[in-house]
Parts: structure tokens; C-alpha cells; sequence
């Protein structure tokens, strides 16, 4: 009977945003997203939950090489890092930045970068109140 494993890594990334719908006038997006509709951005220090799945290899005993995995999330974290996202991520140039579209956003990326079903679950950690999730 083959096996199932997971391993959660924690990885952190600081980031600015403005929550704002071109499709809103200004009293709307003010309406909706209140003090996160500054126009001049708030930041936040996020922090991300990845698991990975797969049978161990016979060979390392590990689903996946630490080292491996940690290069490839810091990678994309690098491209976020101190960014203001709505200005420096092409992603969000007509998406907004909600944390909704955020773990998406990481979600697609790190599905490619690890290798399809490998990703199982991500959980994106705004503030402690606010977190995102998605998984399979």
C-alpha cells in the first residue's frame, strides 16, 4: 500500500496594496473597502502556509527536497517582496488586490513552479484576522 505524506512549510513576504474597483465611483470604493482604499497603499507582512503531498522517495525518504522547495517559493516571493503590488506585479495591473486574488496569484505560480497535484493546500495569512485559502 503506497502512502501519502504532507509537509507544511511557512515562508513570509512583506507587501502594498490598495483595495480599489475601477468599476466603483469613489464613494463605492471607499463604501466597500474603507481604510484599505487609501490611495496611497497600506502594507501588511504576510505570511503563507504551503503543503505539498506525494509519496516519499525510497531513496531520500522525503516528498520533496526542502532546499528544493524553499528556493522555488522564495523565487516567487523574491518578485513580491517589498513590492506595492498594484504598481510593481503585472498580475495586478486589472486585478484587484484582494487577498482573494492574492493566494490565487500564488496559488497559479507555485502549482507551475512545484510540479501540478504536488500543491495541495495554501493558506495566506493578511493579518490576523484575514486569512485565504485554497486547496484541492
Amino acid at each position: 500500500m503506497a502512502i501519502t505524506v504532507s509537509l507544511t512549510r511557512i515562508y513570509s513576504f512583506s507587501a502594498a496594496h490598495r483595495l480599489n474597483s475601477e468599476t466603483l465611483d469613489e464613494r463605492k470604493n471607499i463604501e466597500v473597502y474603507d481604510k484599505c482604499n487609501n490611495p496611497q497603499g497600506h502594507g501588511h507582512n504576510y505570511k503563507i502556509e504551503l503543503t505539498v503531498t506525494g509519496r516519499p522517495d525510497p531513496d531520500t525518504g522525503m516528498i520533496i527536497s526542502r532546499t528544493l522547495l524553499d528556493k522555488k517559493v522564495k523565487s516567487l516571493l523574491h518578485k513580491l517582496n517589498y513590492k506595492h503590488l498594484d504598481n510593481e506585479v503585472s498580475y495586478f495591473k486589472d486585478k484587484i488586490s484582494s487577498g482573494e486574488n492574492i493566494v490565487q496569484y500564488l496559488w497559479d505560480q507555485l502549482d507551475t513552479h512545484i510540479g501540478g497535484k504536488m500543491l495541495y493546500h495554501l493558506k495566506l495569512w493578511e493579518t490576523n484576522n484575514n486569512s485565504f485559502e485554497l486547496g484541492r
